[in-house]
């Protein structure tokens, strides 16, 4: 008797345990679908599109898996319509940036693990809301984005930056700048790449200019003949061989409609130079490379 109820207790306390193993298993497996899931080979071997609902993708040449939403209330609340609103222009911005982005954050936002639009919209959250237009005409009375410019971030990382003097221009359709290479004395490269970004909020355009060089202590913009004379905002930041960014710099707004005149003052105590003759182009820049030495540590008003 004894020993039987002993048996029965036994194989009673196996199957409990199972049944927990079991359950604990289920929990994980599904704990895994419901979250984004990422796999070298892929979940069930790679694939995409939907089954059941998983939905399998490439991102980045990762397989990923993630759950299909689930059901919502939609009440369409007046403050539902407005975060969907803003969203969505926010979201417009974005992609509006996306050359820029592409360039300024793309090192920045893998190792996120993010797209860069979506590292963007994370950095500049506090940037952006809704105002409604103050315009006499139904259209002009529809909620518009407002942007913060002066604190907005175009480029992120730990790259050294430049000191940017003011902006001015040098032809019609150009916009230029002087900076100071190196004025955390940091140690750096005379070829990392200095670019400049100017946004036009009325064509919502960004032009983003072509590589120049931390030696050359100068980079200009060039925008088309038809954007003369509308508002424009400025940035500019550095990029280092390795594709690192600098944080961007915010460089002010205008018009930048009349030529400014020779005598400018400016902030930074640095030598000026004159525009370059010939644009330097990506092509080229392995010429200079191969002109400097590979590490160098540039201070102010050296060549």
């Amino acid at each position: 008797m004894c020993g039987g109820g002993g048996w029965r207790t036994a194989q009673r306390f196996c199957l409990q345990a199972f049944g927990l193993i079991i359950i604990n298993t289920i929990t994980a497996i599904i704990n895994t679908i419901t979250a984004m899931g990422k796999t070298g080979n892929g979940f069930l071997g790679g694939f995409s599109g939907r089954l059941g609902n998983v939905i399998g993708y490439e991102w980045r040449g990762k397989m990923c898996v993630r759950s299909m939403p689930g059901q919502y209330n939609d009440a369409k609340t007046p403050r539902q319509l407005a975060q969907r609103a803003l969203f969505k222009a926010v979201v417009r911005f974005a992609s509006r940036a996306g050359d820029v982005l592409r360039i300024g954050l793309q090192t920045a936002s893998i190792n996120a693990q993010m797209t860069e639009s979506n590292y963007f919209m994370r950095l500049n959250k506090g940037c952006f809301s809704i105002v409604e237009g103050g315009g006499e005409d139904a259209a002009a009375n529809q909620n518009v984005l407002s942007v913060d410019y002066e604190n907005l971030i175009l480029a992120d990382g730990p790259v050294a930056p430049v000191a940017f003097a003011a902006p001015r221009m040098v032809e019609e359709t150009t916009v230029g700048v002087d900076f100071e290479p190196n004025p955390l004395h940091r140690t750096v490269h005379r070829d990392d790449k200095v670019y400049l970004v100017a946004y036009i909020p009325e064509k919502e355009a960004f032009i983003i200019s072509q590589p120049f060089y931390r030696g050359q202590k100068y980079a200009e913009v060039e925008f088309p003949s038809y954007l003369a004379g509308k508002e424009m905002y400025l940035w500019g930041f550095v990029v280092d061989r390795a594709g690192r960014a600098s944080q961007s710099q915010y460089l002010g707004n205008g018009d930048f409609e009349a030529v400014l005149p020779e005598e400018t003052d400016y902030p930074f105590d640095c030598e000026r130079t004159e525009k370059p003759s010939e644009p330097v182009s990506f092509a080229s820049s392995e010429g200079l490379a191969d002109s400097v030495a590979d590490d160098i540590s540039i201070t102010p008003g050296a060549g």
